[in-house]
């Protein structure tokens, strides 16, 4: 799955463009790096949301989403990643 579809499905963020417009300016990183909008999101990446406010946050992908899902049952497929 496309990592700003996953992202947008994971409810991550509010749109699509906004998940395409986050990653194409490098404020989400897929496992440290920085990717296109169109690179690919398996089970196990780590999304990494930068902030000019906000401490980074990392997540863990634990599953994609297969349909469109509520906010809190999309949580169930992230984690959050400290240290």
């Amino acid at each position: 799955m496309r990592i700003d579809v996953a992202i947008h499905e994971l409810r991550l963020l509010k749109s699509r463009s906004q998940a395409q417009a986050a990653v194409q300016d490098g404020r989400v990183l897929l496992n440290g790096e920085r990717v296109k909008p169109s690179h690919e999101l398996r089970a196990g990446d780590r999304l990494t949301f930068l902030s000019d406010v906000h401490a980074p946050r990392t997540l863990e992908v634990v599953e994609l989403p297969t349909r469109s899902l509520s906010k809190d049952a999309a949580k169930a497929l992230v984690r959050e990643v400290t240290g």
